[in-house]
């Protein structure tokens, strides 16, 4: 059981957060001639769920938004996790 001192000290930790777009894959040569303005061909759609990653960890999925000149990530769904007893 984890006690409220424990659980105020791991509140202050971070982790880093990777919203992934898409993957592909380039050979050497193509990756050389990138440049300003080139344009990369994802893996995925325009429109389809984006991956969250929380410490290299797939933790939820989303949609992306553009609230404003912003660019965020609506959260739809979590990956199912095992709790441990």
């Amino acid at each position: 059981m984890i006690t409220e001192e424990q659980m105020t000290r791991y509140a202050q930790l971070s982790f880093p957060l990777e919203a992934e777009l898409g993957r592909c894959e380039m050979s050497v040569l193509e990756i050389l001639s990138l440049a300003p303005g080139s344009l990369l061909t994802l893996d995925q759609a325009v429109g389809s769920k984006v991956n969250l990653f929380v410490g290299g960890a797939s933790f939820c999925s989303g949609d992306m938004m553009r609230p404003g000149s912003a660019v965020a990530l609506r959260i739809t769904g979590f990956e199912s996790r095992k709790r441990s007893q």
